[in-house]
This record gives C-alpha cells, structure tokens and sequence, in this order.
C-alpha cells in the first residue's frame, strides 16, 4: 500500500520564508510524536496545517516546523517532508522526524490518526534502512507535549489500533483525452527590470519559484524588489553564462528563455 500525503501544494502552503536545510536520510536515527498544546482551533482538514503555518511564521519560523502532520481523520499532511531538517525539538531537527497530531489538552487521538503516525513511523523506517527511536516530544526537551495518551501510546510501542487503516493512495487513473501541452515561452518586456513595476514580474516570480530560485517573500507582485533581485541572483549563480556582471540582479532576455525551460516552458 502506497502511504497518501497531502502535499503542500494541495493544502495551500505558503512559500518558504528562508531556506529549511536539507537532511540526508542517513543521519535520522528519531521519531518524534508531538500535539498542539491547548487544544487547537481544528482537528480536521486543510485548515490543520494552515493553523500550524500560522502560528510557526508567527514565530519568525521558515514555515511549519513539522516534518508531518496528521488530523483526527487519519489524514496526513506534508510539513517539511523526508528531506529537509525540522523545527520541531531543539538539538533533534536533524537526527528526528517531526510529526504533529491534531490534539491538545485532554483529548485523545482517534485510532485513525494513530495509525497514520504508525504509517509514517514504517515508511520513516523503511527510508532509512534502520528502526527509529520512537520518542514523545518531551523525551528531548522539557515539555508536557505531547500530552498524556498520545505519550502513554508511544511508550507502549505505537501499536497500531485494531481495525484501523492509514489513508493509502488512490490507484494512479489514466488521463482522459490528449495531454495538455506545456505553456509557451514568450518574450521578456524591456519594462521587467530592476526597481521597476511591470505586470510581467508577476510571471517572473513565478517561473523563479517554480525552478527552485524561491523564496521570494512578499510574492506574487509587479515589484522588481530585492526579494526578487535576490532570486534572480540565486538564478544567475547556477547559471553563470547568463549573467553580466559578479552580482547581477537583472534576468536579461536569454536568461528568462533559459528560466522558463527550467520551469517545464516548452
């Protein structure tokens, strides 16, 4: 069975607000099981990892801290993922894994959604080649998280419930008439420059980020600003035939062809 993730771009996450550092597999040596704290304000659906995206920019974070996120229906989100380090238990972000589950207070966990933690935990496993310490938040800082039940589960070994299933992935349908061609690569307007309003930055943006030149806070707008002078500059140093000059903020009309091809432009 094939594990279901909602990825960040189907619940709507925002774009990094910095750049989470990525983290081989081989250093994960920990899972960490983690709740809300108070009780959270849902405990369903897309609306539980937009409220921990907000709480954790509000804490000057990257975005979610999490690595996972699981609601009381079982459903497992993406936070950040397999590969990037967490921001989740202090000295534990590299070697552990990070999973939230949708509870706080005294609220118990449904059995779905502790057998989507279990899930992650064996597909965690799996990647890994090895068995991963299974550890409440405050087995590594000094923390009630993450609550009486969900703790007193992962000392018992987090056995899966009886009769419980994870969400598994729908099979893969095949698509319904001709594939849709890739969008065309068009022309830089000479008005796209640095410092410059021009509704074409908007495109500019976009193509950045989607290539792997994010983030670019404040996005998507008509302003040529920093944040995107920066990620142009991001652009230009993985493709330095491009570029004009040490420190060149503007994309230039060879290089924009170049940005959209990388973009999947055909």
């Amino acid at each position: 069975m094939t594990l279901s993730i909602v990825s960040r771009k189907a619940w709507g996450a925002k774009p990094w607000d910095g750049d989470p550092a990525d983290v081989s597999l081989s250093k994960r040596t920990e899972f960490f099981v983690h709740y809300h704290g108070g009780v959270p304000a849902h405990s369903t659906g897309v609306a539980v990892p937009r409220e921990v995206e907000k709480i954790h920019l509000g804490n000057k974070w990257a975005g979610v801290g999490y690595n996972f996120m699981v609601d009381q229906d079982g459903s497992i989100y993406e936070g950040r993922g397999w590969g990037l380090q967490g921001a989740h238990c202090p000295d534990h972000n590299v070697s552990g894994f990070g999973v939230y589950v949708a509870i706080g207070g005294d609220q118990k966990p449904t059995d779905k959604a502790l057998a989507s933690v279990r899930a992650l935990y064996d597909e965690a496993c799996r990647k890994t080649g090895r068995a991963l310490a299974k550890r409440g938040h405050k087995d590594g800082f000094a923390t009630a998280c993450p609550g009486k039940h969900l703790y007193a589960w992962v000392k018992d070994g987090m056995p899966v419930p009886k009769g419980a299933k994870p969400p598994a992935q729908a099979p893969a349908q095949p698509p319904k008439g001709p594939a849709p061609k890739p969008p065309r690569i068009v022309a830089l307007a000479a008005g796209v420059k640095p410092g410059a309003k021009h509704k074409q930055v908007r495109e500019l943006q976009q193509l950045l980020i989607k290539a792997g030149y994010g983030p670019i806070r404040g996005a998507v707008t008509d302003f040529y600003g920093p944040e995107t002078q920066r990620a142009v500059a991001r652009f230009h140093d993985r493709n330095p035939k491009y570029r004009s000059g040490l420190h060149d903020p503007r994309i230039g009309p060879k290089g924009f062809v170049a940005l959209q091809k990388q973009a999947g432009r055909r």
